[in-house]
């Protein structure tokens, strides 16, 4: 009986319940997002830089991290984010590690703030230990970074594929495993099968919360 809502609510990992009573917080909305991307090419300076962001009060509002690999789509990576005449040093530096990685980071702002914001965005990305070279950044509106996927979700109903299944995965890793995950998944299994994949997200997580 009722089997569409049977199946909502043992696939959705945790999130369906009844509301009977709800209280909401409204705020003003900020007007911008400073949004920055830096490339990685080693793993655990990837992770530690994660780690050390979500341990700190730095006012960050959004992190993320992805994993680019070397074979798939040759637009799996190429978002409308990387400026075109940067493509062709992203490709190059894929090729030759196979496999590197994308910390994301975004700080909302208005007109009062921004020059603390570039300043404290600055300042971070001087503590960080990317790839020297390969950080972009980007000022948009608040609206459109919380629209960011939406480019992604016309592309895939252009091509009839928007209503397929779209299956996915979600593993908690321990921090002492989080290498060999990463050299057996990613750098293994991944790699060699050849799998052509969508994103690959990997973020950071405080246990006590």
């Amino acid at each position: 009986m009722n089997s569409d809502l049977f199946y909502a609510a043992l696939g959705g990992l945790g999130q369906f319940g009844i509301i009977t009573r709800a209280r909401i917080k409204l705020e003003l909305t900020p007007k911008k997002a400073k949004w920055l991307r830096f490339l990685y090419t080693d793993f655990s300076e990837f992770t530690r830089d994660q780690e050390r962001l979500i341990s700190e009060t730095n006012g960050l509002h959004f992190l993320e991290g992805s994993v680019m690999l070397d074979h798939g789509p040759p637009d799996n990576w190429r978002s409308t984010y990387y400026p075109p005449s940067e493509h062709m040093r992203i490709v190059s530096m894929v090729k030759q590690h196979r496999v590197i990685y994308c910390l994301e980071v975004v700080k909302y702002y208005d007109e009062t703030s921004q020059h603390s914001v570039n300043e404290e965005m600055e300042e971070l990305s001087d503590s960080l230990n990317y790839e020297r070279g390969f950080v972009y950044e980007k000022d948009v509106t608040y609206m459109d970074f919380l629209n960011r996927v939406r480019t992604g979700e016309l592309k895939l109903k252009s091509k009839g594929q928007w209503d397929v299944p779209h299956p996915w995965l979600n593993l908690f890793v321990p921090k002492s495993q989080i290498s060999r995950f990463e050299y057996g998944v990613f750098k293994g299994i991944i790699l060699r099968n050849n799998i052509t994949t969508g994103p690959l997200l990997v973020y950071p997580m405080n246990r006590n919360k």
